[in-house]
Parts: C-alpha cells; sequence; structure tokens
C-alpha cells in the first residue's frame, strides 16, 4: 500500500484529536472531582451509581419518618404527662374535699378548681402538631373532644392507628389510642367494646360532689375512677415509651446505613485526585510527544523534504 503525505497528515491530525479529548477528560475530571459525570463515561459504573443514589433517597426517606414519627410521640408522651398531672391534682381536691369537717365553701372553691382542671384536660385531648390533632386517631382534621356542650364532652375521634414506614415494609404506630386514654372505650380484637371511666365526666362528677353537701360520700368512687385513668395513662405511657426506644434504635440504624451509602457513592462517582494529575502529567506529555512528532513527519518547505 502505498502511503501519502495526506495519508500521514490526516493520521497525525486524528491522533492528535484523540490525544487532545483524553487530556480534557481528565482536566474535567480533576477540575469537578467526579470521574462520572456523564453515561458514556463508565456506562456500568453509571447504573452502579444510579442504584446507590436511590438507595441513598430512600434512606433519607426513612431517616425522615422516623424523626417526624419520634416528635409526635414526644409530643404525645408530653400532653400525656401534662394529664396526669392534671388528674393527680384533682385527686388531691377529691381527698381533700372529702373531708366531713371541712366548710360548704372551701368545697365550692374546690369545685370551681376542678372545673377549670376538666377545662384544661380537654385542651390536652385537642393537642395539636401541625394542624393535627394527635389524639383523634385518623381523624386528625377536627378536635378530638368535642366541648360544643361544656357539660356534656362527646369524643369523636377514633381509635385507627396512624403509622410511619421506618425501613422497607415495616411500619410503627406513632399515635395512642386517645379513646381509651379519656373516654375510656376500647375496642378489642374480637370487636367487643370495654367502657371504663370517662375522664371528663369523672371530673364533672368530682366537682358536683364537691358541690353538693349530700354527696360527700361519693367523693371516694370518684377517687378510684381517677386513679383507673391515670392507670390508662401509665400504660398508655409505657407502650409510647417502648415505640420511642425502637424508633431511636431503627434511626441510628438508618443513619449508619447512610453512612456507609454515601462511602460507597463516593468511591464509585469521586476521583482519586493524586492519582487523577499523575495522569494529567502523562498525557501532557503524551501530547507534547505527538506534536514533536508531527512536526518531524509533516516538512514544511520543500527544501526540508529534499533534504
Amino acid at each position: 500500500m502505498r502511503v501519502t503525505s495526506s495519508m500521514l497528515i490526516n493520521n497525525f491530525v486524528r491522533n492528535m484529536q484523540i490525544n487532545l479529548r483524553r487530556l480534557e477528560q481528565i482536566q474535567d475530571t480533576l477540575a469537578s472531582g467526579k470521574k462520572l459525570r456523564r453515561p458514556s463515561d463508565d456506562p456500568v459504573g453509571v447504573v452502579g451509581s444510579l442504584y446507590l443514589r436511590s438507595d441513598l433517597g430512600e434512606y433519607e426517606q426513612y431517616i425522615g419518618n422516623i424523626e417526624d414519627a419520634k416528635t409526635w410521640m414526644e409530643i404525645t408522651d408530653s400532653a400525656l404527662d401534662n394529664a396526669t398531672e392534671v388528674l393527680q391534682r384533682a385527686r388531691e381536691l377529691a381527698l381533700y374535699g372529702a373531708n366531713g369537717t371541712l366548710p360548704q365553701e372551701s368545697r365550692d372553691a374546690l369545685a370551681r378548681e376542678v372545673e377549670q382542671l376538666r377545662e384544661q384536660l380537654v385542651l390536652i385531648a385537642n393537642t395539636t402538631l401541625g394542624g393535627r390533632y394527635i389524639f383523634g386517631g385518623t381523624r386528625t382534621e377536627k378536635p378530638p373532644a368535642d366541648s360544643a356542650d361544656p357539660k356534656n364532652i362527646q369524643w369523636e375521634g377514633n381509635e385507627e392507628n396512624i403509622e410511619y414506614e421506618v425501613a422497607p415494609g415495616v411500619t410503627l404506630p406513632v399515635n395512642c389510642n386517645g379513646k381509651f386514654v379519656f373516654a375510656g372505650i376500647f375496642t378489642r380484637e374480637n370487636g367487643e367494646k370495654v367502657q371504663g371511666p370517662n375522664a371528663f365526666e369523672v371530673l364533672k362528677n368530682l366537682a358536683d360532689d364537691l358541690g353538693d353537701p349530700k354527696k360527700i360520700g361519693d367523693i371516694d368512687k370518684v377517687i378510684g375512677e381517677i386513679d383507673e385513668v391515670i392507670d390508662r395513662i401509665i400504660e398508655t405511657r409505657g407502650e409510647l415509651g417502648a415505640r420511642i426506644n425502637r424508633a431511636e434504635m431503627a434511626l441510628d440504624r438508618m443513619q449508619q446505613q447512610q453512612i456507609k451509602q454515601i462511602e460507597l457513592l463516593a468511591s464509585a462517582e469521586d476521583a482519586d485526585i493524586a492519582e487523577t494529575i499523575v495522569d494529567l502529567k502523562a498525557q501532557e506529555n503524551v501530547y507534547r510527544v505527538c506534536l514533536a512528532t508531527g512536526a518531524r513527519i509533516i516538512m514544511p518547505t520543500l527544501i526540508d523534504f529534499l533534504r
């Protein structure tokens, strides 16, 4: 095959463009710090990187879910703690008012304080988080404790759970059964309904008993009902505390997985700066050699050719 000058020139230009392209790629890698910038850089590596990014996005979502769940449960626990304080104060007033030597004027003052405690308990039952009522079950848009008739508080919430997904295929209930805590109503798995003392009715009865001298003997019964309501709250807080601990362990696990995922993603996408600098210097030398070789192959004048 006859080799012509044009063939030499074309081959030289092609090789020079290839070397320039490689030099540009290395410079881009060094400037961006990423060895994967487009699918053509490494199709197989890009697929793996996309899977890692997808997993990382899921971990971030689960972490957000767990943090939201923890906030919901911690607000619930705080509200139940306040409810316990209200009921314990009501119990103290009941014990004080059960004294037969206490003047009726003092009992009337105790009754008025109990009425204030009852109103406070309604406010606690209607606690909100982000505009949602936390004790109403899945009915979060309206107050669960309907105080339209102050003398007869109606419970409007349901017993359904609000669940957050905290891991693939794993959900965690974040709310407690406010209907059980405040209204004393609980539905068993077989559909049987259990009715206990209604917290609002108990405080109403206590205020009525304190205000009526003939009902002093009924106060002991009310004290027992208050104790039963407090026991329900303690039981609920115990269950809630166990779920909070579980959420904290799940959060710790997800954060560890997130860190590992970030490390894997960095290993897949980030460039080794030291190695890239060495490659850049090597490619620069290749490019200089290419230019020097081209200068010898392509004779600039007829005199140089005749030599």
